[in-house]
């Protein structure tokens, strides 16, 4: 539901008497349920039966934006972003609005300017169903993969065609996400026939994601279609190097390994309970050390040892090791490990084992938010919270918040949420944590322009990180410590540390540390006047942040956005279509922040319509250093540098 202006006491009075007494022509005093389906050929359905749309295209337009806009609409506005080209503008809008009143009943309410949809609680919404519900509501939600307002042309002006463009964008990244989430719980709980069916949908959205196709191998080689899986394996490798001109990353050529546990040579393999534990805490230890192989097999062993002694808790304990350990400790291998996570939320649900829940919620949705999934993160993410046995664990889910909050756009609610995340790690004696939070927090500071807190944050998570001895962190604050040095005027150490940081994102082989790092060599390179090395380092900085299938995105978007604003100062060619990219990756992920950045950058390049469209996306984000960047009506674009 939609947030909702305070109206008086006598109008929330009426609203609810109009929820409460809702009648219909078929039946005095009831109340009807509502479906309202937006993906694929729009219709609304009141007690599951199709009712007679809205007459005329804009009203199915109009319904999408007031469902998907998080904030009251002033009918002015409304008028001029969908009827602008109409005699009487707000007069069409009336009759609109009279149109969604009549095809969805009396339980709705939709009135007021600014004007308000507020829909009963039980109403059904299919594009919201698919970021709050479970994946196993929304793999089932009807128009799962098909257009948003399918076959609908409002032929409305451009701010509103650049909007629905977004949101068919971003609808179906999240159908995509919904589709890879099931296929991989259905792999997780035994049910390969499922996931293969559910993969191959999947990899049908883009046949270049190596971690779709990577999915699909690991369930063909569940079921023992080991043909087919190598079969699979040999197309796609092929087509990469046909069509990309690559080889595939280590992601899809170890999807078909199959993880084998024997026990080592001339010992015997005894499964016992009481074997678990040290087994668990040996494996972890092994991994943490960089022993990542024999690390991971130590704990492939402890589950199963769990497993044959009839232990459920201890097995889905094991499994969240194993998950926890291929997510943070390999590279490439976030579908395994989201595989073990789900297999151990199965078995802690019956077990049942709340810690080892919520540790499992917690890196789902971290999964989900470096792959720029944000409502799928979200949902994980709440659920880790309220889970968290304690306050550690509530802080850790509360930071990885913070960081999806801050990539969508509202920095103020995502560093608020860190900086408290900060504090209680620190309370609790928790350094990484402690480390993890300040560098985003510092990261978010930057973003809004705070150049002294952004210092204290960043500074104070390089003397953690260091004094915990986690070097492999280490590379991402003192990238953010150089380029608040960097913004302020420090050039000579920002460059320092700037080099500093990519030999070590380089030497631990992190591509998020390096293509910060080597954004920023861009940015001092830029700043000394040498355009073609800037040019050079940070085309290099957004390939290297993607060259594995799991890498953080967000971080893929801001060295993109950097590249943009350089190359249209340079009058590079490629400017425009780097933009492009930027508004794509943007739009289907829902970073609106970097969408506003694109469409500034389109207004830069000289497409005067791209104007109104930053203003109408720049109501979604909170940050004042692009905000005021956007021009209101009549004045010129702003521009400044990147963050």
């Amino acid at each position: 539901m939609l947030d909702q202006p305070d109206r008086g006491d006598d109008a929330s009075t009426l609203v609810a008497a109009i929820r409460t007494r809702a009648v219909d022509e078929r039946g005095a005093g009831r109340v009807h349920r509502i479906g309202i389906h937006l993906l694929g050929p729009p219709r609304i359905e009141i007690d599951d039966v199709e009712s007679p749309g809205p007459r005329g295209w804009k009203a199915w337009a109009l319904l999408a934006y007031l469902v998907l806009t998080r904030t009251p609409a002033p009918r002015e506005r409304l008028a001029g972003l969908l009827f602008g080209d109409a005699n009487d503008p707000l007069g069409a809008l009336r009759w609109n609005l009279a149109e969604l009143r009549r095809a969805m009943g009396p339980s709705v309410v939709l009135r007021g300017d600014p004007v308000v949809l507020d829909l009963p609680a039980d109403a059904f919404v299919d594009v919201l169903a698919l970021g709050s519900a479970t994946w196993v509501e929304a793999v089932r939600v009807p128009g799962l993969g098909r257009e948003l307002l399918e076959g609908v042309d409002s032929e409305a002006g451009a701010a509103f065609e650049a909007w629905l463009l977004a949101e068919r964008r971003h609808k179906a990244g999240l159908s995509a996400a919904v589709l890879r989430e099931a296929a991989t719980a259905r792999l997780a709980t035994g049910s390969a026939g499922e996931a293969i069916e559910l993969a191959t949908k999947l990899v049908a959205y883009d046949e270049f994601d190596e971690e779709a196709n990577a999915l699909l191998i690991r369930a063909y080689v569940a079921i023992g279609a080991g043909g087919r899986a190598r079969d699979h394996l040999d197309a796609t490798a092929a087509r990469f190097r046909r069509e990309l001109g690559t080889e595939p990353s280590a992601t899809l050529l170890k999807a078909i390994e199959m993880a084998t546990l024997t026990p080592p040579a001339g010992q015997p393999w005894v499964q016992s309970a009481a074997s678990v534990a040290p087994l668990i805490t040996a494996g972890e230890a092994a991994v943490g050390a960089g022993v990542l192989e024999p690390g991971l097999e130590i704990l492939r062993r402890a589950v199963a040892d769990a497993h044959e002694a009839g232990e459920p808790g201890l097995e889905a304990r094991a499994l969240v090791a194993l998950g926890t350990a291929l997510v943070h400790g390999a590279r490439g291998r976030d579908g395994e490990g989201a595989t073990a996570l789900h297999a151990a939320l199965r078995l802690a649900e019956d077990a049942p084992a709340p810690d080892v829940l919520a540790e499992a919620n917690r890196e789902l949705g971290y999964i989900e938010m470096k792959q720029a999934r944000y409502e799928r993160a979200a949902a994980w993410l709440e659920r880790a919270v309220a889970l968290s046995p304690d306050q550690g664990s509530r802080a850790a889910a509360m930071a990885i918040q913070g960081a999806v909050f801050a990539d969508q756009g509202t920095t103020a609610s995502g560093n608020a949420q860190l900086a408290e995340a900060a504090a209680i790690a620190g309370a609790v004696d928790k350094p990484r944590l402690e480390a993890w939070a300040l560098a985003f927090l510092a990261r978010g500071q930057i973003l809004r322009e705070e150049w002294d807190a952004a210092r204290a944050s960043a500074a104070r998570s390089v003397d953690i990180s260091r004094a915990a001895g986690w070097i492999a962190f280490l590379a991402l604050p003192q990238s953010l410590l150089a380029t608040v040095d960097l913004a302020t005027g420090r050039v000579e150490e920002a460059a320092t540390a700037f080099e500093s940081a990519f030999a070590l994102g380089c030497q631990i082989g992190d591509p998020c540390w390096e293509g910060i790092a080597a954004r920023g060599i861009g940015l001092v390179n830029l700043s000394r006047g040498r355009v073609d090395e800037a040019i050079s380092w940070l085309d290099d900085a957004r390939t290297r942040c993607v060259r594995i299938p799991d890498s953080y995105l967000w971080m893929h978007a801001y060295c993109l956005d950097a590249l943009c604003e350089t190359a249209i100062r340079a009058n590079v060619p490629q400017a425009r279509a780097w933009v492009g990219d930027l508004e794509t990756v943007a739009a289907r992920t829902g970073m609106n922040e970097m969408l506003v950045r694109a469409q500034l950058h389109r207004a830069s390049l000289g497409d005067v319509r791209a104007v109104a469209a930053a203003r109408l996306f720049a109501e979604r984000i909170d940050n004042p250093a692009v905000l005021k960047r956007v021009p209101s009506p009549g004045r010129e674009l702003l521009e400044g540098p990147a963050a």
